[in-house]
Order: C-alpha cells, then structure tokens, then sequence
C-alpha cells in the first residue's frame, strides 16, 4: 500500500516514490549479480581436473607474464638438416646458389669460417662457383672448437642428386703412419687434396689458399705450425732477404736455374744469406707468423717473365695413396664417421 502523500506529493511530482523504485532496482541487480559469481566458482572447483586444466589453458594466454613450469616447456626444434651427436654436429642442406649463402644456417660460431673449410676439400676436382647448381647437396660431420675454425670430420659433396649424372665426391679425416699430421682421403684411399711435386714443406696441416681462389692473392698458402722447415724446391741462389718487412715479415726470395724466382713469406727465422746458393731440398729457413699474416703459414710465389706463375702449374701435382696395409685401418675408421654421417642426414632429410 502506497500512502497517499506518495502519490499525489505537495510539489505534483512523486520524487520519493521514485527514489524508493530505484534503489530497489539497483539493489536486486547487485543480488543476482553476486549469485551468478557464486555460481561460476562453485561449477569451477566441482568441476573435473580435465575441465579445470581446459578452462585454466583458455584463460591463462590473457594474462601477462604468467611463467611456464621448466617441465613444460617444449624444446627448440633443431634447425633443418642439423643433428647433432656426442660433441659433433651435422649439417645437411642443398646447395642455395653459392656456398657462403647455402652455410649461411649452419650451427656454427662461424659459418663463413666451415663453409670455407668445405670448399678447401674439394676445390681440386670442383670449380665452386662454377660447377655447383641450386639442388645440389653439402654434407658435413664437424665438430667446434673454441678459438680455431671448425674442424671437419667426414665431408660429402653431391652433384646433380638423382640424376643419371650424379657425382658424389667425399673426405674423410684420418692421420696415416708416418704422417705427421691429419689429411682427408676418399672411400678408396686416395688423398682429396693434390701436392705439390718438390714442393717447399716436406708436410703440413693443409692448403688453405690457392692462386686461383683470390685474385688479389698472388701465392699459395701452407698451414704449417711455427718452425716447420722450409726447403729449397730446387737448386737456386739467393737472391733477397727480408725486404718489405712489414708486410712479409721474415722472408726469402730464390732463383731457380730456369730464371724463375719464388718467394717465401711470414717465415720466423732464415738460414741462408743473399747470394747464396742452395740445393735442392736444402732447409733455407724455419716457418712463422711474421708480418702481416693472420696465423702461422708459409706463403709459397712463384714469378717468371715479369708475371705470376700459379705453383701448381709450374711444380706440377700428385695425389697419394694409402698403402695396402693401411685400407683396413682406414676403411674401419672412415665406415664410422660415415655411417654417422649417413644416418643423421637420412634423419634430417
């Protein structure tokens, strides 16, 4: 019952009526407000642990920087064609125009560094800027070290993959008997990398520059520890000593009984004085890391006629071989680093 006063008020209009109606209406709001919360949360803890973990799951990507327990937290995929293996590592990818670009992805502190290591292997047989085609396959079992370019283990290089005309080309790392260093050889025992004939180290690490690779480099390089002989390749007289310091460090210049001239760079000690003459195979000097040189080689130059002469080509060069009684030993060693080889690439194709 309304009072009278309520409905026909003094002033015409009934002010307090509708303040009484509206207070009313807010509170009845807040009621079936707070009984629909009361609800939720009772349906959320009688819920199912399922149900719970789908509802949590579909709310918890809203809130900010909510941490993901360690245990649940997916592991990063490898990169492709990387697999890696008892401190080695694997990388398998075809050929993306040039071999810089197609080791671009590789797994390593320096990429540039192992593509460069790669193509040293093969660039006896292969032109690598010209013989090699998008679709082609590289293939490389190596492992880091810490301070030094990566050291390859097992290398493959495959032409024209799947076609009659494929080439597959591969390098295995293995020291012969005898051999004072490591060097890489095919399945069949042949040794990837060419010598030079009468060369001026009578062994080394490697070649890690030839004439043909840089335009601007007019020699080829030996990586060879500090103190390695240097020899005389063929009979000659002295003809400089340390000129140019600077740049070449401790070096050598002989001429041959041809005319020719060659030049021995970024040596640590000389033996011989100018003028004299020395023999074939005669150790001339000891070899360093003097002047500008960016770690301990011999730069090796020939010159004849007022031009530069490639020592390849002017030596001459063989290719060894393993003797019979080492193939077993060989063929055990390089079957392992291929067989790993081989099944992690078969993995990451």
């Amino acid at each position: 019952m309304i009072p009278d006063f309520l409905k026909s008020p003094p002033l015409g209009k009934p002010w307090l009526l509708y303040a009484f109606l509206g207070t009313s209406l807010v509170l009845n709001l807040t009621l079936a407000f707070q009984g629909d919360d009361a609800s939720t949360e009772m349906a959320v803890a009688t819920a199912a642990p399922a149900e719970a973990v789908a509802q949590v799951a579909t709310i918890a990507p809203e809130a900010p920087n909510v941490a993901i327990p360690p245990e649940l937290v997916p592991p990063l995929p490898e990169p492709l064609g990387v697999t890696r293996r008892a401190g080695t590592t694997v990388f398998s990818a075809p050929v993306q125009g040039s071999l810089s670009a197609t080791f671009q992805n590789a797994p390593s502190a320096s990429p540039a560094a192992l593509s460069a290591v790669y193509s040293r292997l093969f660039v006896w047989d292969i032109d690598v800027r010209r013989d090699l085609h998008k679709g082609d396959r590289v293939d490389v079992l190596f492992e880091e070290n810490e301070g030094a370019e990566p050291l390859v283990l097992a290398a493959r290089l495959t032409l024209n993959p799947g076609a009659s005309t494929e080439r597959v080309v591969d390098a295995f790392r293995y020291q012969a008997q005898g051999d004072r260093f490591a060097s890489y050889w095919s399945t069949d025992g042949t040794e990837v990398p060419r010598r030079l004939i009468d060369g001026p180290l009578g062994d080394y690490e490697q070649i890690t520059s030839l004439l043909k690779d840089r335009p601007t480099h007019e020699g080829m390089d030996f990586k060879t520890p500090i103190g390695s002989d240097v020899l005389a390749p063929r009979a000659a007289k002295v003809l400089r000593v340390n000129w140019n310091h600077a740049a070449n460090g401790n070096c050598i210049e002989l001429r041959f009984t041809d005319g020719a001239t060659a030049k021995f760079l970024h040596l640590n000690e000389n033996d011989v004085k100018e003028g004299q003459s020395v023999t074939a195979g005669e150790v001339i000097a000891r070899s360093g890391n003097t002047g500008r040189s960016t770690g301990p080689h011999l730069h090796y130059q020939i010159e004849k006629g007022g031009r530069v002469v490639d020592p390849v080509d002017y030596h001459g060069t063989l290719r060894r071989k393993l003797p019979a009684e080492l193939m077993a030993d060989f063929g055990k060693k390089s079957a392992e680093l291929g067989a790993q080889l081989e099944t992690e690439v078969a993995t990451a194709m």
